[in-house]
Protein backbone atom coordinates (compact mmCIF):
# COMPACT_ATOMS: atom_id res chain seq x y z
CA UNK A 1 0.00 0.00 0.00
CA UNK A 2 1.27 3.44 -0.88
CA UNK A 3 1.50 5.56 2.24
CA UNK A 4 0.26 8.65 0.44
CA UNK A 5 -3.11 7.03 -0.07
CA UNK A 6 -3.80 7.42 3.66
CA UNK A 7 -5.19 10.88 4.40
CA UNK A 8 -4.37 12.80 7.57
CA UNK A 9 -7.81 12.00 8.99
CA UNK A 10 -7.44 8.31 8.18
CA UNK A 11 -4.02 8.39 9.82
CA UNK A 12 -5.72 9.32 13.11
CA UNK A 13 -7.68 6.06 12.92
CA UNK A 14 -4.50 4.14 12.12
CA UNK A 15 -2.64 5.76 15.04
CA UNK A 16 -5.43 4.71 17.36
CA UNK A 17 -5.30 1.10 16.15
CA UNK A 18 -1.51 1.03 16.39
CA UNK A 19 -1.55 2.54 19.88
CA UNK A 20 -4.25 0.19 21.19
CA UNK A 21 -2.59 -2.86 19.58
CA UNK A 22 -5.78 -4.90 19.80
CA UNK A 23 -8.82 -5.50 17.62
CA UNK A 24 -11.38 -2.73 18.08
CA UNK A 25 -15.04 -2.53 17.16
CA UNK A 26 -16.39 0.45 15.29
CA UNK A 27 -18.07 1.56 18.52
CA UNK A 28 -14.74 1.44 20.39
CA UNK A 29 -13.01 3.39 17.62
CA UNK A 30 -15.80 5.98 17.66
CA UNK A 31 -15.67 6.32 21.44
CA UNK A 32 -11.91 6.89 21.43
CA UNK A 33 -11.92 9.34 18.51
CA UNK A 34 -14.88 11.33 19.80
CA UNK A 35 -12.70 12.17 22.82
CA UNK A 36 -9.90 13.61 20.68
CA UNK A 37 -11.66 14.94 17.57
CA UNK A 38 -14.79 16.84 16.67
CA UNK A 39 -15.83 14.24 14.12
CA UNK A 40 -19.33 12.86 14.13
CA UNK A 41 -20.23 9.17 14.10
CA UNK A 42 -20.72 8.97 10.34
CA UNK A 43 -17.36 10.61 9.62
CA UNK A 44 -15.56 8.05 11.76
CA UNK A 45 -17.46 5.19 10.12
CA UNK A 46 -16.55 6.55 6.69
CA UNK A 47 -12.85 6.79 7.63
CA UNK A 48 -12.81 3.23 8.97
CA UNK A 49 -14.46 1.81 5.87
CA UNK A 50 -12.20 3.81 3.54
CA UNK A 51 -9.17 2.35 5.31
CA UNK A 52 -10.68 -1.12 4.93
CA UNK A 53 -11.32 -0.53 1.23
CA UNK A 54 -7.73 0.69 0.78
CA UNK A 55 -6.36 -2.46 2.40
CA UNK A 56 -4.85 -0.66 5.39
CA UNK A 57 -7.12 -2.43 7.89
CA UNK A 58 -9.34 -5.47 7.93
CA UNK A 59 -12.08 -6.73 10.15
CA UNK A 60 -12.45 -9.92 12.10
CA UNK A 61 -15.92 -11.18 12.89
CA UNK A 62 -15.82 -12.19 16.54
CA UNK A 63 -18.84 -12.65 18.73
CA UNK A 64 -21.12 -11.05 16.16
CA UNK A 65 -19.31 -7.69 15.99
CA UNK A 66 -16.67 -6.73 13.45
CA UNK A 67 -13.36 -5.89 15.07
CA UNK A 68 -10.86 -3.88 13.06
CA UNK A 69 -7.11 -4.48 12.97
CA UNK A 70 -4.37 -2.81 10.94
CA UNK A 71 -2.81 -4.68 8.02
CA UNK A 72 -0.04 -2.08 7.81
CA UNK A 73 2.29 -1.64 10.76
CA UNK A 74 3.34 1.80 11.89
CA UNK A 75 6.92 1.01 10.83
CA UNK A 76 5.74 -0.03 7.35
CA UNK A 77 3.76 3.19 7.05
CA UNK A 78 6.70 5.33 8.16
CA UNK A 79 9.03 3.54 5.72
CA UNK A 80 6.59 4.12 2.86
CA UNK A 81 6.27 7.80 3.81
CA UNK A 82 10.04 8.08 3.97
CA UNK A 83 10.40 6.55 0.50
CA UNK A 84 7.76 8.91 -0.90
CA UNK A 85 9.51 11.94 0.65
CA UNK A 86 12.87 10.84 -0.71
CA UNK A 87 11.36 10.41 -4.17
CA UNK A 88 10.02 13.97 -4.00
CA UNK A 89 13.26 15.50 -2.67
CA UNK A 90 15.71 13.34 -4.60
CA UNK A 91 17.97 12.49 -1.65
CA UNK A 92 18.02 12.18 2.12
CA UNK A 93 20.55 15.02 2.27
CA UNK A 94 18.19 17.42 0.45
CA UNK A 95 15.33 16.41 2.72
CA UNK A 96 17.42 16.92 5.86
CA UNK A 97 18.68 20.31 4.63
CA UNK A 98 15.12 21.43 3.91
CA UNK A 99 14.05 20.36 7.40
CA UNK A 100 16.92 22.26 9.01
CA UNK A 101 16.43 25.39 6.89
CA UNK A 102 12.70 25.48 7.57
CA UNK A 103 13.09 25.03 11.31
CA UNK A 104 11.53 21.57 11.44
CA UNK A 105 14.48 20.21 13.42
CA UNK A 106 15.32 21.69 16.79
CA UNK A 107 18.87 22.08 18.03
CA UNK A 108 18.18 19.09 20.28
CA UNK A 109 17.05 17.04 17.25
CA UNK A 110 20.22 17.98 15.38
CA UNK A 111 22.40 17.11 18.39
CA UNK A 112 20.66 13.75 18.72
CA UNK A 113 21.18 13.01 15.02
CA UNK A 114 24.82 14.10 15.23
CA UNK A 115 25.35 11.73 18.17
CA UNK A 116 23.57 8.94 16.30
CA UNK A 117 25.76 9.35 13.22
CA UNK A 118 28.97 9.66 15.29
CA UNK A 119 28.13 6.36 16.99
CA UNK A 120 27.67 4.66 13.64
CA UNK A 121 23.88 4.68 13.72
CA UNK A 122 23.73 1.34 15.49
CA UNK A 123 20.73 2.07 17.73
CA UNK A 124 17.26 0.66 17.22
CA UNK A 125 14.64 3.37 17.53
Amino acid sequence: MRAKTITDAELEVMRLLWREARPMTLAQIREALLQTTKWNHSTIKTLVFRLRDKGAITHLDKYGAAQFVPLVTEDEYILAEERAALERFGSAKKLALAMVRNGHLTDADIDELREYFNMGGGGNE
